[in-house]
């Protein structure tokens, strides 16, 4: 349960914190619909601010869509660090067209000592057909060994 608060808490600060000018905005559709260590899944109808002129989810949409929960999927382990993107690679499969939902669940394939790994897919709620599938890298900062972290003078 404190997953699925942490990721909701997350979500809500990333998609309604104020007022959005900015590319943030097309966020603001999505919603949480499950959350565990290391695994979010989240739902968003596609609109015509998703879609490009075939009216069809844009690829930088999902590539968006790609980044930001596997992100937030990275903040749901016992790390809960975002980290900085050094890689990310999608495969684009086949399109969603506006008014259908889909689903995005993201996995954290790995968390190691300065890199984590991500996969997020992107399917069709009602054919469960894969629209497009996409993966992560991001940096951590160094994690230091265990039992190597020195306390302060306080401590």
């Amino acid at each position: 349960m404190i997953w699925v608060k942490k990721a909701k808490t997350l979500l809500e600060w990333l998609t309604h914190s104020g007022k959005f000018n900015g590319f943030d905005r097309n966020l603001e559709k999505v919603t949480l619909v499950s959350a565990a260590p290391g695994k979010l899944i989240c739902e968003m109808k596609v609109e015509e601010q998703h879609a490009n002129k075939m009216g069809t989810l844009h690829g930088g949409m999902i590539a968006t869509l790609v980044d930001v929960i596997s992100s937030l999927a990275l903040l749901c382990t016992e790390r809960g660090k975002p980290g900085v993107s050094v890689d990310m690679n999608i495969t684009y499969m086949s399109p969603a067209k506006v008014g259908e939902d889909i689903l995005i669940t993201a996995h954290v394939l790995k968390e190691g000592r300065s890199l984590s790994f991500a996969s997020v897919d992107l399917m069709n709620k009602a054919t469960g057909k894969l629209i497009a599938q996409g993966r992560h890298t991001k940096h951590m900062g160094n994690r230091p060994p265990e039992g190597s972290v020195k306390k302060s003078n306080n401590e």
